[in-house]
């Protein structure tokens, strides 16, 4: 993001104070923030914020099983979301 920074500071600053915000404890602790930032990085398939958010993770104490069943939970929706689109390509009659 270094050459976004330098050709956009102002939108970069404004992305990195919202991160910030959003990642601090709140109704949701930061530990489980993480574990859904895992589990969307995998959706969307984001490699550097699957690693950024994993490091992140083990820092705040979760486990690789905790981990490995956040990502099991994208893997369920991103499959549903595959089968229910499925529908699409069989026209009704």
């Amino acid at each position: 993001m270094a050459k976004l920074n330098e050709l956009l500071p102002e939108q970069t600053k404004a992305y990195f104070a919202f991160h910030k915000e959003v990642f601090k404890d709140g109704e949701i602790d930061k530990k489980t923030k993480e574990l859904i930032a895992i589990a969307v990085g995998n959706a969307i398939l984001c490699e550097p914020c699957i690693e950024s958010h994993a490091q992140k993770a083990r820092a705040l104490g979760c486990t690789d099983k905790q981990i490995a069943e956040a990502i099991a939970v994208a893997a369920a929706v991103r499959t549903g979301s595959v089968l229910t689109h499925a529908e699409h390509a069989f026209p009704e009659e």
